[in-house]
């Protein structure tokens, strides 16, 4: 069994559910690349789950976009306090994301330790919860960057949002413009953020839709 059919297999256990499945991201202002995993500052936690609708569909997918609201640690506390309440309900089994082992699950855990945080739902999605990395199942299917999966034909037929372009594609240029957003512009960050965790959630539906036709 290669890596990739391992992912796919773990997506098929959670087929009935699926509600309990979120696509996730966030969004951060990085002073500096030598900061990396140090002094970043959470600006926005989005995330998307489908409570309706079959896979693939345009309808049913809850999106939701938590912003920081001042530049503090007690604004950063109060932020993931909010997200946490927000799981309670949700108890996710599963995360998804787009290079989220490298950088949106480590943050977290990251934060909750140095905030002191015993937010125990938080605490579960960050070290219970299963995590599937979009970028090393998308990597299998020789697709370098998360662009190229949206623009692909093999994804083509997806009601997808496709809102990267909202945001420059220089690493540095795009940390610059989120921050900018974050203090001008939330309802554009909004945007990008919840389409971004939107087409997440779709394309992990399709590669388990393909997945589950090639068992049966």
């Amino acid at each position: 069994m290669f890596f990739e059919e391992l992912q796919i297999e773990v997506l098929k256990l959670l087929v009935h559910d699926w509600p309990r499945v979120i696509a996730f991201d966030v969004e951060s202002k990085v002073p500096s690349p030598s900061s990396f995993l140090t002094n970043e500052r959470i600006l926005s936690i989005s995330f998307a789950r489908r409570d309706s609708g079959g896979f693939g569909s345009a309808q049913g997918i809850e999106t939701k976009t938590l912003f920081l609201n001042e530049e503090t640690d007690e604004s950063e506390t109060n932020l993931l306090k909010s997200f946490d309440s927000i799981l309670v309900s949700i108890r996710p089994l599963c995360v998804i994301g787009y290079g989220l082992r490298q950088y949106d699950i480590p943050l977290l855990c990251v934060k909750k330790q140095r905030h002191s945080l015993l937010l125990w739902k938080l605490i579960d999605m960050c070290e219970s919860a299963v995590h599937i990395d979009l970028y090393h199942l998308l990597k299998y299917k020789h697709y370098k960057k998360f662009d190229d999966a949206l623009n692909s034909p093999e994804f083509s037929h997806l009601p997808l949002k496709k809102t990267k372009g909202l945001v420059p594609t220089d690493r540095n240029e795009k940390s610059k413009e989120i921050y900018r957003l974050w203090k001008e512009d939330r309802e554009r960050l909004r945007r990008y953020a919840e389409g971004e965790v939107h087409d997440m959630l779709l394309i992990a539906e399709e590669i388990l839709k393909k997945g589950l036709q090639t068992q049966n």
